[in-house]
C-alpha cells in the first residue's frame, strides 16, 4: 500500500514554501506507528507551528518490498527523506534499531554522525527506547531529545532556524541545541572508556555541556494554559487499533514493579487533569471508539463518571491492561456497557514468591476475585500476561503459573456454564529482559536453553486445561532484545551488518567480537552502566536497595 492510498482522518498537509521541513520517522510498520500515542502526539505538536511542516515515515510495507518498489516516502506528500531539512526518529522498541540504519541508508546519509558534513541534515531521535538507553544507536544520532515532548517543544521550535542553517557548523548547531533545549544529549561530545576486559569504566567528556543529561519532565497542572491531554491526531482503519481515538489519562506508574523501566523513568507519575482530558476528547475526529491509556485511573471517581457520560453519548470505550486489585464491580459494568468481550490482567508470575520478587504487590485472592467479577459482569474472556526467566525463578514457579491459570478457570467456569458460554483464557508469555533504570538492571537474562525448558513445562501443563490458549514470544528475539536493552556503542557495526547486509544477529555479534554473555550476564553492583549518560530522577542507590531485596 502506497502512502497516497491510505484512508485517514486528521492528517496535516502543508505547502513547503518558507517552512522548515521535518521528516518524522517511526522505524516500524505503519499499523504499529499509527497506534503509538507518543508518535501521534509529536506529529500533532510539530505541525501546530505554522513555520513547520512535519511529515510521517514508516518502514515500507512488505508488499512494496516484494514488488521492488522499496523506498521510504512520506505519507503526506510522497517525498523522499533526502528532501527534508531535519530528520527526527521516534523510537519505541529496541527491535526497531536496525530500521534506523535502514532509514539513514535510504536517505543517502553517512550512517555515523561523525562522518556527516555541515550540509547534511541534523539527525535527532527521541521516544521511550532512547529515554531508557540511547547508547546502542548513539553513533548514528547527532542528538537525542529525551523526556516529555511537552517540556521540549517550545524551546526546540526557537532553535529550528539555527539547527537547519547549513552556514553554521554542525558542532555549533548541536551545542546551541543542547544549551537551549532541556533533555538534549549529544553523544559526540563524550567517549566511553573500557578496560582490558571490555568493561565500561567511565566516560571522557569534551567541552562543558551538561553530563549526564536529565530528561525533560512536564507535569500538568490545572489552569487556563494547560494543553489537551495527549491524544490521537490521525484516525486510521489500517492501524493496529483500527479507527480508535486514544487518550492518555496518566503517564507513568507508581506501582514500583522491579522489572518495569517505564515505571521508573516516568517518575513521578503524571495524571492529566479532567479539563485537559475533556479538551482532548473534543478533537476525536468523529470516531465513536475511544481507548483509555493509563492504568492508574482506576479508582478515580471523576474519570469513572466521565466514562459513564461517554457511554451515554454512544461512544465505545476500551481500556489498557487492568490492575486486578483495582477492578471494581462498577468498573466491570463500564466494561460491559462498552461491549467488551475480553479483559486483560497481568499477574506476571504464578507464585506469590515470584510476585514478591518482582514487587508486584498482588496476591492470588485479588487475581481470582478480579476474574470472578469480570466473568459475573458479563466479560467472558480473559487475557493473562506472565513472564518466564525472572531472577531466582525455578521450575516450580513455572508450574505455579499452570496452577494459577487452572484456579482462574475453575473460578469462572461455573459462571460461564450458567450463562451458556465458557470463556476463553489466553495466556500470553514473554521472556524476562533486564531493563535499564530498574532494580533488575543488575540481573542476568536466562539462557536460551533454560527458557526453552520452562516453555515446555508450560506447554505440557496448559495443554491439558480446556479453554486455555497459550501464546509464547520468540526466545531468540528476546535474547537479542536483552543485548540491545543493555547495549552500548560497540553494537553499531552489529546493527549495520544486520540491517544492510542481512547478516544474522549471531554472525554479526561474532564479527564484531562481541558476545551475548557480555551484555546479558549478571552485573556487579559497583560497575557503571552505558545508560548512565542519563540522569533520571530515580537514584542508583534506590534501585540497588530494591535489587538487594531480591532473594
Amino acid at each position: 500500500m502506497t502512502p497516497q492510498k491510505r484512508i485517514e482522518k486528521g492528517f496535516v498537509r502543508k505547502k513547503w514554501t518558507h517552512r522548515i521541513s521535518i521528516a518524522l520517522i517511526f522505524p516500524g510498520l505503519y499499523s504499529v506507528g499509527m497506534s503509538n500515542l507518543g508518535f501521534q502526539s509529536v506529529y500533532a505538536g510539530l505541525n501546530a507551528y505554522d513555520r513547520v511542516v512535519a511529515e510521517r515515515f514508516f518502514v515500507p510495507e512488505q508488499a512494496d518490498i516484494q514488488s521492488h518498489s522499496f523506498s521510504w516516502l512520506s505519507e503526506e506528500s510522497s517525498r523522499p527523506l533526502r528532501d527534508f531539512d531535519l530528520i527526527v526518529f521516534s523510537v519505541s522498541f529496541e527491535s526497531d534499531y536496525q530500521n534506523v540504519v535502514k532509514a539513514l541508508d535510504a536517505a543517502g546519509l553517512p550512517f555515523r554522525s561523525k562522518y556527516r558534513s555541515d550540509q547534511v541534515p541534523i539527525v535527532l531521535a527521541g521516544g521511550i527506547a532512547t529515554q531508557i538507553n540511547p547508547e546502542p544507536i548513539a553513533p548514528f544520532i547527532d542528538a537525542f531529545l529525551l523526556g516529555d515532548f511537552e517540556a521540549i517543544e517550545g524551546t526546540l521550535m526557537s532553535c529550528l532556524p539555527e539547527l537547519t542553517d547549513h552556514g553554521l557548523s554542525r558542532s555549533k548547531r548541536l551545542r546551541r541545541l543542547a544549551e537551549i533545549v532541556p533533555g538534549v544529549y549529544v553523544p559526540g561530545v563524550c567517549r566511553p572508556i573500557y578496560n582490558s576486559s571490555g568493561d565500561l569504566t567511565g566516560w571522557e567528556q569534551e567541552g562543558s555541556l551538561p553530563f549526564p543529561v536529565a530528561p525533560a519532565i512536564f507535569i500538568p497542572k490545572s489552569g487556563s494554559t494547560i494543553p489537551p491531554a495527549p491524544h490521537t491526531q490521525i484516525i486510521s482503519p489500517n492501524s493496529v487499533l483500527s479507527n480508535m481515538f486514544l487518550i492518555e489519562l496518566v503517564r507513568g506508574c507508581g506501582m514500583g514493579c522491579r522489572f518495569c523501566a517505564a515505571g521508573f523513568v516516568y517518575r513521578p507519575p503524571r495524571r492529566w487533569p479532567l479539563e485537559s482530558i475533556n479538551a482532548a476528547l473534543e478533537r476525536r475526529n468523529g470516531t465513536d471508539r475511544v481507548g483509555m491509556v493509563g492504568l492508574e485511573f482506576l479508582g478515580r471517581r471523576d474519570l469513572e463518571r466521565l466514562c459513564v457520560r461517554l457511554l451515554d453519548e454512544g461512544l465505545k470505550l476500551t481500556f489498557s491492561s487492568l490492575r486486578a486489585d483495582k477492578i471494581t464491580r462498577d468498573f466491570v459494568r463500564l466494561l460491559r456497557a462498552s461491549d467488551a468481550r475480553m479483559a486483560t490482567i497481568a499477574p506476571e508470575a504464578g507464585s506469590q514468591r515470584m510476585r514478591d520478587v518482582i514487587n508486584k504487590n498482588l496476591d492470588e485472592d485479588a487475581i481470582l476475585g478480579a476474574a470472578e467479577m469480570l466473568a459475573s459482569g458479563g466479560i467472558p474472556n480473559l487475557k493473562l500476561y506472565f513472564m518466564l526467566g525472572l531472577p531466582s525463578e525455578t521450575d516450580e514457579d513455572v508450574r505455579d503459573i499452570i496452577g494459577l491459570v487452572d484456579k482462574i478457570r475453575h473460578t469462572i467456569r461455573p459462571i460461564g456454564r450458567s450463562r451458556g458460554h465458557l470463556g476463553l483464557i489466553t495466556v500470553s508469555v514473554s521472556s524476562f529482559v533486564p531493563k535499564a533504570w530498574t532494580p533488575m538492571q543488575w540481573a542476568g537474562a536466562a539462557e536460551e536453553s533454560v527458557l526453552r525448558h520452562r516453555r515446555q513445562i508450560l506447554q505440557r501443563g496448559l495443554h491439558c486445561i480446556p479453554n486455555v490458549r497459550l501464546r509464547l514470544d520468540s526466545v531468540r528475539e528476546a535474547g537479542f532484545q536483552a543485548v540491545l536493552s543493555r547495549g552500548d556503542r560497540r553494537l553499531a557495526p552489529v546493527l549495520e551488518a544486520v540491517a544492510l547486509r542481512g547478516v544474522t544477529w549471531k554472525q554479526a555479534m561474532k564479527g564484531a567480537r562481541l558476545s551475548w554473555d557480555m551484555y546479558c550476564r549478571a552485573r556487579d553492583t559497583d560497575v557503571p552502566f552505558p545508560w548512565e549518560v542519563l540522569d533520571h530522577r530515580v537514584r542508583r542507590q534506590y534501585l540497588m536497595a530494591e535489587w538487594e531485596k531480591v532473594p
